[in-house]
């Protein structure tokens, strides 16, 4: 994991940016590449195409307006909400272009119900985030991904302290109810056929076929404060 940028340095590093200075600006970004991408990944429910816009639009965007950056120290958290804002602005500009017979009937009525690749190291954390709603996603994202306070994620996100209260409190309450529904899932017992049932015969006719012994569940882990 990259090391985060010392203050003083990063001061430093922003004044030679503003000047135009392209390897100071990589210097700065490097570091947030993983907090970009998990956020992006929150937003956008793991599109993957959609996330490298995000990002790409992003980082565009920071070398752009650093200019209006005011305290230094703050660089990450504006960061993150420019990045918040190019996935907002993607996710209208994707709905807005899809016709509306090639949108499934599900989406129209829970835009939340996007599917996630499986893969990469943040997947479980994803999973997680996702499971707490879109409204709830970025400050959950924020709060447990990158330990925003709660002040700074409602400057992140431009909303008040006691909406991110309220979104993180429903998040939490969406994902323990996703994963209570999974193990509930994995616990209930699998139908079996009735004794009296005629048994279909296999292909080579020597009886039935014994069930998959091996098949197992994928376990759940319960997220901590």
């Amino acid at each position: 994991m990259t090391e985060p940028v010392p203050r003083a340095r990063l001061r430093r590093l922003i004044r030679r940016a503003r000047v135009g200075d392209t390897e100071a600006f990589e210097e700065l970004v490097r570091p947030l590449a993983d907090s970009l991408y998990r956020m992006a990944a929150s937003c956008l429910r793991g599109r993957e195409s959609d996330i490298a816009d995000a990002l790409q639009a992003t980082v565009l965007a920071g070398w752009e307006h650093l200019g209006e950056l005011e305290r230094p120290a703050y660089f990450k958290t504006w960061l993150l909400r420019i990045c918040i804002n190019e996935c907002r602005r993607i996710t209208r500009s994707t709905r807005a272009s899809e016709p509306l017979e090639a949108v499934p009937e599900a989406l129209l009525a829970d835009p939340s119900e996007h599917e996630m690749p499986a893969g990469g190291e943040n997947e479980e954390f994803l999973a997680l985030v996702h499971a707490a709603g879109d409204a709830n996603a970025p400050a959950v994202a924020l709060f447990y991904g990158e330990g925003c306070t709660v002040r700074e994620i409602a400057a992140v996100l431009g909303i008040s302290e006691e909406a991110v209260r309220q979104r993180l409190s429903r998040g939490r309450k969406r994902i323990a109810a996703s994963l209570t529904q999974g193990e509930a899932e994995e616990a209930a017992p699998r139908p079996q056929p009735a004794k009296d049932a005629p048994q279909p015969p296999t292909a080579s006719g020597a009886g039935p076929r014994a069930p998959n012994a091996g098949a197992t569940a994928l376990p759940h882990r319960r997220p901590t404060a």
